[in-house]
């Protein structure tokens, strides 16, 4: 699509008159900031030679900001305490607060970080081909040394040599060090912080005795009496860190085999081993004080070079919390269970560990600080058995540890504390009490209502029947959070090695040159406003209608981080799109390493539950369908699914898109489905049920027919048809496609809000009698010059969704030992389609104006790809809107407009990265990545693998999403948020009383009433208006003196359906 023209003078006047409110003094954007990043570390994270031999990645050479960092803060903090939970993927977060504290609920910790954002963990093999599905021995040596390295490997590069973490860094400036975990203490997460192994399994001195992975010849040059390192048993002893406490006395119980000393290569050290003793005895010898119970742990008063403290309280893992709890092949159909608390002896808890930790390490006197790394490591554990409870009680107690931690740093002053994951895992939030191909179990929430989870990793048999089994990690990215000096570095789309280089320059170690603080994307945390328990509000049963930010974590007036004013909001939406869709997105198109142009480089991320409630109970519903969601951010209020722009009762919303008309705003509604489809419809009508399509009952779907649907028609009353509604609301500007549903013969004529209606001809013919200017194709578009209420523009380019972009692949039983494929571009796509980026261009220069406007773009069919387990669909259709995002992005830059853009998605989907070489109990395709390596992806959700069923019966999944921003108030999407959160952020940028709004905008039927709305149109508004009067004389002179300069300068110049089988 050609893109017209700007004239010079209307770029004159945007100019003058963005610079007559700076005269003004009235704070105004004029240009959105470039990312601080724009390609990710194509050219640095480089793992093979160009002869095909491996190379092994440097510190920083994989991380997305390199050493220096992002730059968005130069603070520097004393002390810094990293949190991990093993194995917490979005989906395990979201899970353990809906049964923990309900969905509408708080974890005390964990979701209350107002810096935020998603980090990748990829692996590289030691070959140099890259691992999409890591371990947590790879992961916690990128975080602890800033590097990336093979699945197995502790504190070592791809060729085996140790690389200095960060402990020993710390340790060797004089700080204090300590390690605390819930696991063996010689487990990868807590190896990885203060040794060096070839592989994790290494544990003790006797090779017999540990496990397979370190047995044999190969593994020789690892142990003392080979000149080694030695185990990772005797390196903890080595290192010498003041606090070291967790599990794994067993093969602390191993004999020493070499006599001689400590061989650590980066610090410093007194050790002097003797062969014929345990490690344990070495260690008393060598002064550790050692305590194995909770109370012998209380009664230290003093951790030190001279006096380490060494807890071990578990031969192995330490107990956890909750008993376990299995699933089974119906455990969807069971009755929700209660989870049993485990006596754990006289071991203690994490956040006791963890508080003493502090209290040991912490000395107010020094001028030099602690580093502590605490991970409650049983999330993981019990994922790979698929005990739900296990799962649920281990994040309940990191998330005391993390409010035990927060609490000390906010005492503190001085203390940075970061929050994060090695790798996402198996479970998966499905519709409760629904059957999969997954095994399932089922728990009763805080809220009361019943959850099921499924496991589908591995075939269900195994799942079900095999003892050892353990179910796989998955490839999707992870929620880092972080608090205290240096916290706004995590902000945004990094890589877990650069968490490395966030601590470290925090800490100021390292012989490299931080980022200096920019000026570009700063925000102060400090700002922000406290967050409320939704719950309290949210659950109404008895209410006959719901108030906009009822069920928002913030309220009506938002977090507060940035007050600024947008004069043009853009919702982007990737529906269907999920942390993993995103993940398997970036590794198909980009690489793992690589960057994402549009959603990648958001100034500004978070993450929002996305819950709908409902309709008989008004409890939560934990897995959404796109109707419910889209009404969550385009109204403020939460609803059941299948709504469309309705609360629990039926009664229809006001929008933000009815706002920002009243207020003079034009609008836009672009999408790649049906117009009529959730989403875009959610933006602008008001509908029982999403598939109440058009005027004539008997042609729309099922679900919008029968006696109870029969009051939206308006022979019966009600405010018609979604096609209807659609030309009724006039937006300047609404493109997509089911012009199927516009055919449909309206059933009542006469004059609704100022336009006439005449029966028997379709809903087209009358929006084109109505003054519409109807285009079908791409060509028609670009011919378009103007769009305003008089003549707005109806763009339908095809009958029903747009056709996907690539050829649909088929994921097989097998797949996963399948050879790969490749993504082929569907050659049935019409040329006549616009792309989704041209779409949105030309919305944009349609759109603009002096009031702004308010644009909703839809990337519709990742979604209907998803529920089709079709990868190749999904990729080429996030590839489209990624385009769409990248394209806003650049017209905002070109044009100086103050426009906020909101990135996000209505709800998560099936897609996993699982590992090659593994079966599940789904449906796999594998296929080339772009790095060379094979991505395999599962889908395990549909009621049946039998190709009927599973293409097109995969289901949304109940996991919180990633929400992106940036320009004016972009930063109140930070933290934790729900989707009726994300109206606000618009409400509040563009100056829209959502709360207010039932007394100002009229919802009921239209008949022989005047039009609602005031017209729109290109010329001077009451933006100019407002501009005039409050500037004076002062916008005269700015635009006498823009005139002045510019003459100096140019003289020179789908189907998306709430439940199991998706409907055609």
């Amino acid at each position: 699509m050609k893109r017209p023209m700007k004239s010079l003078l209307a770029a004159a006047a945007s100019t003058s008159l963005f610079a007559a409110f700076a005269v003004a003094g009235v704070t105004v954007a004029s240009a959105q900031d470039d990312s601080l990043s724009q390609g990710g570390p194509s050219t640095t994270c480089v793992t093979t030679n160009p002869d095909g031999s491996p190379r092994a990645p440097h510190p920083g050479d994989c991380a997305q900001f390199g050493k220096a960092g992002q730059g968005r803060s130069d603070a520097k903090a004393k002390n810094v305490i990293l949190l991990i939970g093993d194995g917490m993927g979005q989906q395990e977060i979201t899970l353990a607060r809906n049964y923990l504290h309900g969905a509408g609920g708080r974890f005390e910790g964990i979701d209350n970080f107002v810096a935020t954002g998603a980090y990748t963990h990829h692996s590289v093999n030691k070959d140099g081909s890259i691992n999409y599905v890591t371990d947590s021995a790879a992961s916690a040596t990128g975080w602890s040394t800033g590097t990336k390295t093979y699945n197995g490997a502790i504190g070592v590069d791809i060729e085996g040599k140790p690389v200095e973490n960060l402990m020993e860094m710390a340790k060797k400036a004089g700080m204090r060090t300590g390690n605390v975990t819930t696991s063996e203490i010689q487990d990868a997460t807590p190896a990885a912080a203060a040794t060096h192994s070839v592989n994790r399994k290494c544990y003790g001195p006797d090779e017999s005795q540990n496990g397979e992975g370190c047995k044999g010849e190969a593994f020789d040059p690892q142990f003392r009496e080979h000149g080694g390192l030695g185990s990772i048993s005797e390196q903890i002893v080595d290192f010498r860190a003041d606090v070291t406490l967790g599990g794994g006395a067993k093969s602390f119980g191993q004999k020493v085999k070499e006599s001689g000393p400590g061989r650590n290569p980066f610090v410093d050290n007194t050790m002097q081993w003797e062969a014929g003793k345990t490690v344990l005895e070495n260690a008393k010898e060598a002064g550790f004080t050692i305590v194995r119970t909770a109370k012998e742990l209380d009664a230290v008063k003093e951790a030190n070079q001279d006096a380490p403290v060494l807890g071990l309280f578990n031969n192995g893992n330490m107990t956890t919390r909750f008993a376990d709890l299995r699933p089974s092949e119906h455990g969807s159909q069971e009755a929700p269970h209660e989870c049993t608390t485990q006596d754990t002896g006289e071991e203690p808890e994490l956040k006791d560990m963890a508080a003493k930790a502090i209290e040991l390490l912490d000395d107010p006197s020094s001028d030099k600080g602690f580093y502590l790394q605490v991970e409650s490591a049983s999330i993981d554990k019990r994922n790979h058995s698929a005990d739900l409870c296990g799962v649920i009680g281990e994040t309940d107690r990191l998330d005391e540890t993390v409010k035990a931690a927060l609490d000390f740093a906010k005492q503190d002053g001085n203390t940075l504390v970061l929050l994060s994951a090695d790798h996402a895992h198996s479970a998966q939030i499905l519709y409760d009490a629904t059957d999969s191909v997954s095994a399932t179990s089922r728990v009763k929430t805080a809220d009361g209502v019943g959850m099921t989870v499924g496991w589908g990793t591995l075939p269900m048999d195994t799942i079900l029947n095999d003892p050892k089994m353990s179910t796989q990690h998955t490839g999707s990215q992870l929620r880092i959070a972080a608090y205290g000096p240096g916290a706004e570095n995590v902000i945004g789309q990094t890589d877990q090695t650069d968490t490395f280089f966030t601590m470290a320059n925090a800490l100021k170690l390292g012989d490299w040159e931080p980022a200096k603080a920019n000026n570009k994307n700063q925000v102060d945390v400090a700002k922000a406003r406290p967050a409320v328990n939704a719950r309290d509000n949210c659950y109404l049963v008895t209410q006959d209608s719901s108030k906009a930010g009822n069920c928002a974590q913030f309220g009506a007036e938002g977090e507060g981080l940035d007050d600024s004013k947008a004069k043009n909001v853009v919702f982007m939406i990737a529906d269907g799109t999920g942390d993993s869709e995103i993940t398997s997105a970036r590794d198909y198109l980009v690489g793992a390493s690589g960057r994402l142009p549009g959603v990648d480089n958001m100034a500004f991320t978070g993450s929002a539950t996305t819950y709908p409630l409902e309709a008989k109970t008004g409890l939560p519903g934990l897995v959404t369908d796109s109707a419910a969601s889209a009404t969550a951010w385009n109204a403020g209020v939460k609803t059941y699914n299948g709504a469309i722009g309705v609360d629990l009762a039926g009664n229809p919303v006001p929008l933000l898109s009815e706002l920002a008309r009243k207020k003079g705003m034009k609008v836009g509604n672009v999408t790649t489905a049906e117009i009529e489809d959730a989403t875009p419809a959610a933006f602008a009508t008001h509908a029982l049920n999403r598939k109440c399509y058009g005027p004539e009952a008997d042609k729309n779907k099922s679900s919008c027919q029968g006696e109870d649907m029969s009051s939206q028609y308006r022979e019966n009353g009600g405010l018609g048809s979604i096609s209807e509604q659609l030309v009724d609301f006039r937006a300047d500007v609404t493109l997509g496609g089911g012009s199927k549903a516009f055919d449909q013969v309206v059933q009542k004529g006469g004059t609704w809000g100022g336009q006439k209606w005449e029966e028997g001809k379709t809903v087209l013919e009358n929006a084109k009698d109505q003054g519409y200017q109807v285009v079908t194709t791409g060509d028609e578009l670009d011919a378009v010059t103007s769009a305003n209420t008089d003549k707005p523009v109806l763009g339908l380019f095809s009958e029903g969704n747009f056709p996907r972009h690539n050829e649909q692949s088929i994921p097989e039983l097998d797949g996963a030992v399948a050879p790969a494929v490749d993504c082929v571009a569907n050659p049935e796509r019409p040329s006549t389609i616009p792309e989704l980026a041209d779409l949105t261009t030309k919305s944009l220069d349609l759109l603009k104006n002096d009031n702004g406007f308010l644009l909703q773009v839809e990337g519709a069919s990742v979604d209907k790809a998803g529920h089709d387990a079709d990868f190749c669909g999904q990729v080429g259709e996030f590839d489209e809107f990624d385009k769409a995002v990248q394209a806003v992005r650049e017209w905002v830059k070109k044009t100086g407009e103050p426009t906020l853009i909101i990135t996000t998605a209505d709800h998560a989907h099936t897609s996993q990265i699982t590992a090659p070489g593994k079966n599940t109990s789904g449906r796999t395709i594998k296929v080339h990545g772009q790095e060379g390596s094979d991505i395999v992806i599962n889908y395990a959700t549909a009621p049946s693998n039998d190709e009927k069923v599973a293409l097109g019966g995969q289901t949304h999944t109940g996991t919180q999403m990633r929400v992106s921003a940036e320009g004016p108030g972009a930063a109140n999407v930070l933290g934790q948020l729900d989707q009726t959160d994300i109206a606000f952020v618009a409400a509040n940028a563009l100056g829209l009383d959502l709360v207010g709004a039932p007394e100002t905008i009229d919802l009921t039927p239209q008949w022989d009433k005047d039009a609602r709305f005031g017209k729109t149109s290109a010329g001077t508004s009451s933006w100019m208006h407002w501009g005039l009067g409050l500037a004076g004389l002062a916008i005269l002179v700015a635009i006498g003196y823009v005139a002045y300069r510019s003459t100096k300068r140019d003289s020179g110049v789908i189907a998306d359906e709430p439940h199991a089988l998706a409907e055609s």
